[in-house]
């Protein structure tokens, strides 16, 4: 944040540790308000200035029009209008696919901030679920972000007739949360199914006999954590991961020594995705954001007639 200087407020997409991991820096840019739904602003540090921003609506922050849409990411996910110029759309973190979690398509906008977090691939959602089918008929270990595929796993697992997975206290907590104060993000075709695994799923044992849900992601904490420690050492049951593999975690060293596999669940947009947006808003300009810059050339091409930067500085 060093060179920003005091800024008149900070609008937050969501709740993920890659989102709000730099908030204790606040006072860099003068303390501003923090800005977010109310999802986000539960779990984030105390003593900060809070403002609610609705799931779905609009709202005028610093003079400037302000209006949000369901990200379908993960609980009190948005993207954000801004009415300025010809419309900036920061898109956060989002997904259109997830079985769980509402998406709003979002208005028009002269200026798009895509999640480029996929970089170029364009798999959808039904090879995900192949990829990972053949480890959800027995034990398995699936470590995962409470609050976000979680409860699209478990539900994959109940469309397949099996029982309901064992979830520890963090996923089901967070299961719960979406059947109370956090349903305005669930998809309504959701509901029921989240219910059942409500009311079905039993804590983790010593001795599963079916799949492991539990936190967090990469397994440096929380019950994953504890569970890949006890079952490392042994030849099984299996562990699999579904996201981001950071350096350095459990998660990274699993899937390298081969313990442990990788298999992608889709979270984030996929190009043809991203594609589909930039030609429903009518963006003039876009900056795909969180991915890698050798990829430019093929957006460019994807997202045509839009031009394509990474400029630090752009005309809005």
């Amino acid at each position: 944040m060093s060179g920003i200087g005091p800024v008149d407020a900070l609008l937050v997409s969501h709740g993920h540790p890659d989102h709000v991991g730099a908030l204790h820096l606040l006072a860099q840019l003068g303390n501003p308000p923090v800005w977010a739904t109310e999802p986000v602003l539960a779990g984030l540090p105390a003593g900060l200035d809070r403002r609610i921003l609705p799931p779905q609506g609009a709202v005028e922050i610093v003079d400037v029009a302000v209006a949000t849409g369901r990200a379908g990411h993960a609980p009190g996910g948005v993207w954000l209008h801004l009415a300025v110029g010809d419309g900036l759309l920061y898109m956060g973190d989002v997904c259109v696919e997830s079985p769980v979690y509402a998406f709003d398509a979002p208005p028009r906008a002269g200026t798009i901030i895509l999640d480029a977090s996929y970089g170029i691939y364009d798999e959808g959602m039904g090879a995900c679920r192949e990829g990972l089918l053949p480890f959800l008929s027995g034990p398995a270990l699936l470590p995962v972000p409470a609050g976000g595929r979680g409860p699209e796993i478990a539900l994959l697992i109940l469309s397949m007739g099996r029982p309901a997975p064992m979830m520890d206290d963090a996923v089901r907590g967070a299961l719960g949360r979406l059947l109370g104060p956090d349903a305005a993000y669930v998809r309504d075709e959701a509901r029921d199914g989240l219910a059942r695994l409500f009311g079905d799923a039993p804590p983790p044992s010593s001795g599963p006999d079916r799949v492991v849900l539990a936190a967090d992601a990469n397994a440096t904490g929380g019950t994953a954590a504890a569970l890949v420690a006890a079952w490392e050492e042994q030849p099984g049951p299996p562990i699999v991961f579904t996201g981001y593999r950071a350096a350095g975690t459990p998660s990274q060293r699993l899937v390298e020594s081969g313990r442990a596999v990788w298999r992608r669940w889709n979270v984030h947009p996929r190009l043809s995705d991203n594609a589909a947006l930039v030609r429903s808003t009518g963006a003039r300009q876009v900056i795909p954001a969180f991915g890698d810059a050798r990829h430019l050339p093929v957006w460019r091409e994807a997202f045509a007639p839009a031009a394509v930067t990474l400029d630090r500085t752009l005309d809005l």
